[in-house]
């Protein structure tokens, strides 16, 4: 087990920037914020967000920061993002109390899907 929180330690550490700036890109995204700046050029959250949105999706006049090499990495980063959270869940239940994490891990399955069906 200290296996595991080694490397979930070590992961997270590694691609945190990272997946706080997709945090930030989905959210300025999410509230419009990605538009264009003075005379019809992208602004610097447009530019910003082709990392997030990918090489096909370009910022106002073409421009994009995207590249294959990069998207290949977000989808490590992704894959991280997955395993990480899957230790976290699995190092919830060994160190914490498991019926406190099987009843927040159910809140954080069933507030989603009310809200989406709620809507």
């Amino acid at each position: 087990m200290q296996k595991l929180r080694r490397l979930h330690l070590y992961l997270g550490c590694i691609f945190a920037p990272l997946l706080i700036f997709f945090s930030l890109s989905g959210i300025w995204q999410m509230l419009g914020l990605q538009s264009t700046g003075k005379g019809g050029k992208p602004g610097v959250l447009a530019y910003l967000s082709t990392l997030h949105t990918g090489s096909h999706l370009r910022a106002a006049g073409g421009a994009t920061l995207a590249s294959p090499v990069f998207e290949g990495l977000d989808i490590v980063a992704a894959l991280v993002l997955i395993a990480t959270v899957i230790l976290g869940v699995v190092l919830a239940f060994k160190f914490g109390r498991g019926r406190d994490a099987l009843i927040c891990l159910g809140i954080g399955i069933v507030v989603p899907v009310l809200l989406v069906l709620l809507r």
